[in-house]
């Protein structure tokens, strides 16, 4: 399988366990919806982050609490400026097994406008 730069750009900010490589890989007006917001962000109050700042916050409550996060690409579909990413997480809050993850991620040039998470 061969995987895109963009998509092994991705996958290397979120192993890094760093909140900031996270958030400059979105544009200024980038969305990112997850449940996980809702429980990670509570006063949020909505499942939708808006903007580098707000990814920013998430991904550093993220790294708070998960440590050892390794992402196992299962598949890629690409469509333009849209991936379609399948992978396999592994962390130390998935103790009975890895979580299966689908992300939707729309690019413009080398920012994420738009992505959407689905945890199984």
């Amino acid at each position: 399988m061969i995987v895109s730069e963009r998509i092994l750009r991705w996958q290397a900010a979120w192993e890094s366990a760093y909140a900031d490589k996270v958030a400059v890989l979105y544009s200024p007006c980038a969305t990112h919806a997850s449940a996980a917001v809702r429980t990670l962000l509570p006063d949020l109050n909505r499942a939708e982050l808006r903007g580098p700042a707000e990814v920013r916050a998430y991904a550093a409550a993220a790294f708070a609490s998960v440590k050892n996060i390794c992402f196992e690409i299962l598949g890629v579909t690409t469509q333009g400026s849209r991936d379609v990413v399948e992978y396999l997480r592994r962390s130390s809050i998935d103790i009975v097994g890895p979580k299966h993850v689908v992300e939707i991620l729309e690019w413009e040039g080398d920012l994420l406008t738009a992505v959407r998470v689905f945890h199984f």
